[in-house]
């Protein structure tokens, strides 16, 4: 049985894992403030009982635990909200644009709000393909489940936010659009 972390050893892994954590948290939570939380009971979880492969399953384990306490942590709260407008987080951080990059921004608002309509369960898949940029070995690897499944997951949540994405949309057929949700299916 591993003993419990030093603190040294857990500032450590703080410090070294802790904005990906809350990026992948937040991406799942949608709030920043929430995502913290979060991912301070991991630590707390990893510094009393460390996983017992060691040091070398800290990253994957994290990675777990924060992924499922944050669909956790909504299905208890249920009130998910909008990302931060500014955040100490570059991963979170938007910034002001010129008045050229406006659709854009308005496209990314678009599939924001149709990120916000998925289901915790789909955000996490598309999170930990989109953000994380596992593969999707890596995926079934930290989910614990078949790579069939891992794909099917990952289509049936792509198809859901592309269905979401085509209901909000009312852009005029000869206008063409600044997002292309192609890049999505591509992660």
């Amino acid at each position: 049985m591993p003993s419990a972390l030093s603190e040294t050893k857990l500032r450590e892994w703080m410090q070294k894992a802790g904005p990906r954590l809350i990026t992948l948290s937040a991406s799942i939570c949608r709030d920043r403030h929430l995502a913290e939380e979060v991912v301070q009971e991991a630590f707390v979880k990893l510094w009393r009982k460390p996983p017992d492969a060691g040091e070398v399953a800290f990253t994957s384990w994290l990675r777990r635990v924060v992924t499922n306490m944050s669909i956790n942590t909504l299905k208890r709260t249920r009130r998910p909200g909008p990302l931060p407008e500014f955040s100490a987080d570059p991963a979170l951080q938007t910034t002001h644009r010129a008045e050229a990059s406006r659709d854009v921004d308005e496209s990314l608002e678009r599939v924001d709000a149709a990120i916000d309509k998925l289901d915790e369960p789909k955000r996490a898949i598309l999170a930990l393909r989109a953000y994380e940029q596992l593969s999707y070995e890596e995926i079934a690897e930290h989910l614990n489940i078949p790579i069939g499944t891992v794909m099917s997951r990952l289509n049936r949540a792509r198809t859901a936010l592309l269905e979401e994405l085509t209901q909000d949309l009312q852009h005029p057929e000869d206008e063409p659009l600044v997002f292309d949700i192609r890049n999505y299916k591509r992660a």
